[in-house]
Formats: structure tokens, C-alpha cells, sequence
């Protein structure tokens, strides 16, 4: 395995884990939230009858837990 393979190998596991860190953190936050409070951050997905999507907000509270862990890690 050549250098920059590991180093982008190493970047990459980073970059994963703070994805599932950050959505631990984001799921953990919601479940704990007041009901009400709910829909500032996700809504019925209109594409997946079943399922739901982050809001606009819901996207911006995910992506500065997410810097926030790859700058942590």
C-alpha cells in the first residue's frame, strides 16, 4: 500500500466516523426533543411515503455536528 493510498485511506475512516457520530448525536437530540419542536427539524419525505427528511434547519444542525466532530477527531 503506497503513502497516499493510507492517507486517503485514514481520511476517509475519518470522514465515516464522524458521519455516524454526527448522526448519533443528531437522533439522540431529536428523541429528546419536545414534540413540538419535531418539525423545525424533519418532515414527511413526499418521496418516501413511509419516511421522513431533515428540513432545511434539520440539514444545517447535521452539518455543523458533523464539522464539528472531523474537527474533534
Amino acid at each position: 500500500m503506497n503513502q497516499e493510498k493510507l492517507i486517503n485511506d485514514l481520511i476517509n475512516r475519518d470522514k465515516e466516523r464522524a458521519y455516524r457520530i454526527a448522526d448519533k448525536l443528531y437522533w439522540i437530540f431529536i428523541e429528546n426533543s419536545h414534540p413540538k419542536n419535531i418539525t423545525d427539524f424533519i418532515e414527511e419525505d413526499p418521496d418516501n411515503p413511509q419516511g421522513t427528511r431533515n428540513t432545511e434547519r434539520g440539514r444545517e444542525l447535521f452539518n455543523e455536528l458533523e464539522e464539528f466532530v472531523k474537527g474533534t477527531l
